[in-house]
């Protein structure tokens, strides 16, 4: 597993890419693909030129554009990780303001073991049989913590709650006054057309046409997307999201 390490001059802070399949290999990942998603992929090969491996590395590489982009940052092993620091987890193909390190650096106090701020995601929703473009979504509900949208502090089974935000967020609802909100735009869910929720959560397939129709929303939603002042951090990775639709075609 590797992560990104922030130095600062108080407690060390590290960006914990999780652990995903070798998108550059693409025997590695058609034998490393969940059985349930496997049949969505084979439809994704079919209808478009680029393979769905190739498009899954080109997010990656945007992503990891951004984390070299953190101030003070730097990659480190999974064992490297500093101790008595805080600990960002991330996926693969999401991002993060440059500022991250700082606003935690400012907001650590011993009296929190979590830190969590407001998610903000990147995707196409159906509303109205109309699609609607940047969403900002609210902290509600009992997914207290998502994909990118909070950092750990000396809890148990770290390795566990950076990994499953649905666990880590059961773990504070239990313990409500050990997590600290920061009211700042330090994070972006970029929900692309290959993300499984795209591609029909709990679904068994996906059809050629629904995976065309979604394919020309998304080829216009970056390039209308607009972003907020507290958000233009992301304006880069926004247009190299529109660079990589363009570079997809429908076969």
């Amino acid at each position: 597993m590797r992560t990104t390490a922030i130095e600062l001059a108080a407690a060390p802070i590290s960006v914990w890419v999780r652990n995903t399949l070798d998108w550059r290999n693409r025997a590695s990942v058609d034998a490393g693909l969940l059985k349930a998603f496997r049949p969505k992929v084979e439809t994704w090969n079919e209808t478009f030129t680029m393979p769905y491996h190739e498009f899954r590395q080109r997010l990656k590489v945007i992503a990891q554009l951004n984390l070299s982009r953190i101030q003070h940052a730097h990659c480190v092993s999974r064992a490297q990780v500093p101790p008595g620091g805080l600990v960002v987890p991330v996926d693969d193909d999401d991002w993060f303001s440059p500022a991250l390190a700082i606003r935690l650096q400012e907001a650590i106090d011993p009296s929190f073991q979590g830190y969590y701020w407001t998610r903000h995601i990147l995707e196409l929703k159906r509303h109205r049989r109309r699609f609607k473009g940047w969403l900002r979504e609210a902290i509600t509900g009992k997914i207290i913590f998502a994909t990118n949208n909070y950092a750990l502090s000396d809890v148990p089974d770290l390795a566990r709650l950076a990994k499953n935000h649905e666990a880590a967020s059961e773990y504070f609802r239990a313990r409500p006054r050990q997590k600290k909100y920061l009211r700042a735009a330090l994070s972006i869910h970029n929900r692309s057309l290959a993300s499984q929720t795209v591609l029909g959560w709990l679904r068994p397939t996906i059809t050629r046409d629904e995976l065309v129709e979604h394919f020309d929303q998304y080829r216009t939603l970056y390039p209308r997307t607009r972003l907020s002042r507290a958000l233009r951090w992301a304006t880069p990775y926004v247009a190299l999201m529109s660079e990589l639709m363009d570079d997809l075609k429908v076969r």
